[in-house]
């Protein structure tokens, strides 16, 4: 008897509790669908701007010339096909040139290194911010993120999120 009248306790117990726990991931869900972005999401654009920043310090902030002070572009990366290529991977193709032609000069050094534009193409640098500090919208395949004086759009493509445009 005292064990049908534990199990009369502990079904309703049990129930309720199925009910409690579906409700809050609904209420989760919910929270999700009207900010646009998870926490975890935000993170991951915002950290995707930052690695392709720093991408372009890679190709184009790396090395100086024998002088220590001349900014050459990185002898991985010294042709325009290459460079692009490689910027390819973190900015949509038209952007990558972009950058490119922003840094690229027609001087060398006497070892034939291209000497490269000192002024950086991201002025303030998104690696001078926190996450906090920016705005960041959208959705899990699509997003801006705002600092100070620039805007990135981010797309997810290929399994990554590639800046597709900047606006200053």
């Amino acid at each position: 008897m005292k064990r049908l009248f534990a199990l009369f306790v502990i079904f309703p117990l049990l129930f309720a509790a199925a009910g409690c726990t579906s409700g809050e991931k609904e209420s989760t869900e919910t929270k999700t669908e009207e900010t646009g972005l998870t926490d975890e999401e935000k993170s991951k654009f915002y950290n995707s701007v930052r690695v392709a920043e720093l991408k372009v310090n890679e190709v184009f902030h790396k090395e100086v010339a024998a002088d220590e002070k001349t900014p050459v572009i990185n002898a991985s990366f010294s042709d325009e096909e290459s460079a692009v290529s490689f910027l390819s991977k973190y900015y949509s193709p038209d952007l990558a040139k972009d950058i490119y032609t922003h840094y690229a000069t027609e001087n060398n050094t006497e070892d034939g290194q291209m000497i490269v534009n000192e002024e950086p193409y991201f002025s303030p640098s998104v690696l001078d911010t926190e996450k906090e500090d920016a705005e960041i919208e959208g959705d899990k395949n699509k997003a801006s993120v705002k600092t100070e004086n620039i805007t990135y759009q981010l797309e997810l493509q290929e399994s990554r999120y590639m800046v597709t445009s900047i606006e200053k």
